[in-house]
């Protein structure tokens, strides 16, 4: 059963997603970075490209609490673990203004890429302030030149409506969780491989396609699955309009080229047998391979670009009544 939630945020209908009445093909062919799409989603203004701060005291714990970790933690568990650290540090969790939570946001999201593992010494040293920079260091030793591409990918997943890890932090907010907690339950309901850990499926794919060719991968992913991950969406059934930005930016990129080929004939093959539109997953897995990231990459950017949608609902959903969400349960049991 559909429940409408009305909100200003983000219009997303088949072929289109529009930040506060924006469409994201025009922020991105006017130069916006991820920070800027961030700002316009929480705020409604287009703020000028600024470099967000950090702390020392959080950025610090931030680090501690993913070190901490044991290796075979999942990129959102790093990222979980760092916003519970970030919000038992911050003295101004709980300050749910709009300059309360847009500050911490900006300081949170900015001491989680910070603290994520990868990457040379050297490499962190020389990054600039832009955030899609300093996580494309973390996450690939490939062409440095490259990293607008990530900040292309962070930009067109900073929000997508009613999704459900959005739909997960609103509940939150509704119950006035305070930012930091609004960004777990968000996290919570990303976790899942039908949400944000969707993009691994496709990685896996053109890994198999590198070594044993597109029929073969294909055969397989389809005998043990019965579908190709990264095709057809639920509300983009004629194009997927984040798909098509991320997929062309990568296209003229200059990322591996071989590995470029390998997702061309993939896709090729995929699009001879299967009318469904290709979705942002397929793009993001896409960009992970083709990269040399892991494949758990996708992940992580999702987490970080989805954070900033997830605070503006939460700043939405703050000025509505609270606990507004109560479905009512149906008792089948004996």
């Amino acid at each position: 059963m559909e429940v409408p939630i009305a909100s200003s945020i983000t219009e997303v209908t088949d072929g289109s997603v529009s930040y506060r009445g924006q469409p994201i093909e025009d922020l991105i062919a006017a130069g916006r970075h991820y920070e800027n799409a961030a700002e316009l989603l929480w705020t409604g203004r287009s703020a000028p490209t600024s470099t967000w701060p950090t702390t020392a005291s959080i950025s610090g714990a931030v680090a501690r609490s993913i070190e901490a970790l044991p290796g075979h933690a999942s990129p959102t568990d790093r990222i979980m673990a760092g916003v519970v650290a970030a919000g038992a540090t911050d003295a101004f969790s709980d300050h749910r203004s709009v300059d309360g939570v847009t500050t911490s946001g900006r300081i949170l999201i900015r001491a989680i890429v910070d603290s994520l593992p990868g990457g040379s010494v050297a490499a962190h040293e020389a990054a600039d302030d832009r955030l899609a920079h300093r996580l494309w260091i973390r996450l690939t030793e490939e062409s440095d030149d490259a990293w607008p591409v990530l900040d292309t990918a962070l930009l067109i997943l900073a929000d997508h409506g009613m999704a459900t890890s959005t739909l997960a932090a609103r509940l939150a907010a509704s119950t006035r969780a305070a930012p930091h907690a609004v960004v777990l339950a968000g996290l919570g309901a990303l976790a899942g491989p039908l949400h944000g850990g969707a993009s691994r499926m496709v990685h896996d794919l053109f890994s198999a396609a590198e070594r044993h060719g597109a029929d073969k991968a294909l055969a397989d992913v389809i005998h043990r699955d019965g579908k190709v991950p990264g095709i057809g969406h639920f509300i983009h059934r004629t194009r997927d309009p984040r798909h098509d930005i991320l997929f062309d930016a990568i296209a003229v990129s200059d990322l591996d080229p071989d590995r470029m080929d390998v997702v061309a004939s993939v896709v090729a093959r995929t699009a001879e047998r299967i009318p469904a539109a290709p979705n942002i997953d397929l793009a993001l897995g896409a960009l992970t391979f083709i990269s040399g990231m892991d494949s758990a990459a996708g992940e992580v950017v999702f987490a970080i670009a989805r954070t900033a949608g997830w605070l503006a609902h939460a700043l939405e959903e703050y000025d509505e009544t609270p606990i507004r969400f109560r479905p009512v349960g149906r008792y089948v049991g004996p």
